[in-house]
C-alpha cells in the first residue's frame, strides 16, 4: 500500500511539472524509444534519446513528491520510497566475469540500481540497457561515489557469463555496471522481489529497484524510468 493517509495512493510527480506534462513527456520519450527499437537502433542512439536535464530536480526534491510504499514490495504497481526497507533476497548469483557470490553480498557497501532483464529480450530490455548506459554517462564519478548498476537476468539457462558479458558490451558498459544471473530455482524469488510486470504475459518488471548500502530496497521507480531521475537519486544515496 501507499501512505500518506493509511490505505491511500498518492501518485508521485516532479515538483516543477504538472502531472499531465510529465506524463506526456514520458510517453513521448518511450514512444520514440520503441519506434527506434523497431528500426534496429543501436544502444548509443537509444541512449541519446534519454535527455540530461540541466538544473533538474534533486533527489531530495523528488523524494518529497514521490509516494511512500508501506509494507514491502508491491511489484509492478506502486513506486516510490519503501517503508520499511526490504532486505534483498540472499540468493546465489553468477557474475558476468564468472565469479560466484550472493545478491546480498554483491549489493552491500554500494548504492545500487537493480534492473531485471534477459539478454535475448528484443522489446523492453534493450531500452532498459540504454537507460543504464545513460545513467553511467550522467555519473562520471560513479565509482568514487560507491554507486553500482546491476542487471539481473531472469533467464539463467541461457544467460551464462559470456552472454552477460556481451550484454554489457552491447551498451558500452563501464566499470561499476555488473550483470548477474541467479540459479534457476531462485527465479521466482527474483520476481517476487523485483516484480513481474503489469500484464500476466510479462516476464518481468521494467521498474528499477534502488538499494541502500545495507542491501535493502528503499526506493522503487516507475516503469522504464528516466535516466536523470535514477542519477539524481543515486547521487543522494
Amino acid at each position: 500500500m501507499i501512505s500518506g493517509a493509511p490505505g491511500s495512493m498518492v501518485p508521485g510527480r516532479l515538483p516543477s511539472e504538472g502531472p499531465l506534462s510529465t506524463a506526456k513527456a514520458r510517453r513521448s520519450t518511450r514512444r520514440e524509444l520503441m519506434a527506434w527499437m523497431s528500426r534496429g537502433a543501436s544502444a548509443g542512439a537509444l541512449g541519446a534519446l534519454l535527455p540530461i536535464v540541466p538544473g533538474g530536480p534533486s533527489a531530495g526534491a523528488l523524494g518529497a513528491f514521490l509516494p511512500i510504499v508501506s509494507g514491502g514490495p508491491s511489484p509492478g504497481e506502486a513506486h516510490g520510497r519503501i517503508n520499511p526497507p526490504v532486505p534483498v533476497p540472499d540468493i546465489g548469483v553468477i557474475r558476468h566475469d564468472g565469479v560466484a557470490t550472493t545478491l546480498a553480498a554483491l549489493c552491500k557497501g554500494h548504492a545500487t540500481a537493480l534492473q531485471v532483464m534477459f539478454t535475448a529480450c528484443k522489446t523492453t530490455c534493450p531500452i532498459q540497457g540504454a537507460i543504464f548506459a545513460r545513467v553511467q554517462r550522467l555519473l562520471p564519478d560513479q565509482l568514487a561515489r560507491g554507486v553500482q548498476l546491476v542487471s539481473l537476468s531472469v533467464d539463467p539457462a541461457h544467460d551464462d557469463p559470456p552472454a552477460l558479458t556481451l550484454w554489457l558490451r552491447r551498451f558500452h558498459a563501464r566499470p561499476g555496471w555488473i550483470a548477474v544471473a541467479p540459479r534457476p530455482a531462485d527465479i521466482e524469488r527474483v520476481r517476487d522481489f523485483a516484480g513481474r510486470g503489469r500484464l500476466v504475459t510479462d516476464n518481468h518488471s521494467t521498474q528499477v529497484q534502488l538499494l541502500d548500502r545495507h542491501a535493502r530496497l528503499v526506493w522503487r521507480t516507475s516503469e522504464l524510468p528516466e535516466a536523470e531521475e535514477l542519477a539524481a537519486a543515486l547521487r543522494k544515496m
